[in-house]
């Protein structure tokens, strides 16, 4: 689980990153699609961060007692 939320994370990284790139109206043509604003990819850095941190902490811990 820990590699899955690896790629969350750097998935959510990149996201953040054309959202910003997007807000800052870096390239005067927008980003794969005139749809994807930067909304989409606040919320899908969200989303993929908050799913990197679940499956983070969805690990499974040995304990020994």
């Amino acid at each position: 689980m820990g590699l899955t939320a690896a790629i969350l994370g750097a998935l959510g990284g990149i996201a953040t990153v054309l959202g910003v790139l997007n807000i800052l109206e870096v390239t005067s043509d927008p980003i794969l699609s005139d749809k994807l604003t930067w909304p989409f990819w606040m919320y899908a850095a969200i989303v993929l961060l908050l799913g990197a941190i679940a499956f983070l902490l969805g690990r499974k811990q040995n304990y020994e007692d």
